[in-house]
């Protein structure tokens, strides 16, 4: 795996920890600002309305489990597509959700930011 991948790859398990550990100091960090989450419902939510709902648990992220990830570059910008399960309570309800994870990258001033990622399911 070259440097662009392991840079990608880690940025997005620092994502899953930081999701798990309600770090939402660390996703800020790691987030682009102008950053957007497509749910599988389709909603499309903001970067700070995403992490306002991890504090307050309205979103509540127990274990994330990766089965297989992609990584594809073009120049500046990368995808990584993740088939995943996550174990989460969200809005109430807890279960484990499979899903695709697809999140968009884009490399500024050397370094790789998440700007959007899509979640739908298996």
């Amino acid at each position: 795996m070259n440097e662009d991948k392991q840079n990608i790859s880690s940025i997005y398990q620092q994502i899953d920890e930081a999701m798990v550990n309600k770090d939402t100091d660390i996703l800020d960090n790691i987030l682009d600002d102008g950053y957007i989450l497509v749910h599988i419902t389709g909603y499309h939510q903001d970067k700070q309305e995403w992490l306002e709902q991890i504090e307050s648990e309205e979103m509540k992220y127990y274990k994330t489990m990766p089965q297989r990830t992609t990584i594809t570059i073009d120049s500046n910008t990368a995808i990584l597509d993740c088939d995943t399960k996550i174990d989460a309570r969200i809005y109430g309800f807890r279960r484990i959700w499979g899903m695709k994870m697809k999140m968009n990258f884009e490399k500024r001033g050397g370094s790789w930011r998440p700007v959007k990622a899509i979640a739908t399911s298996n």
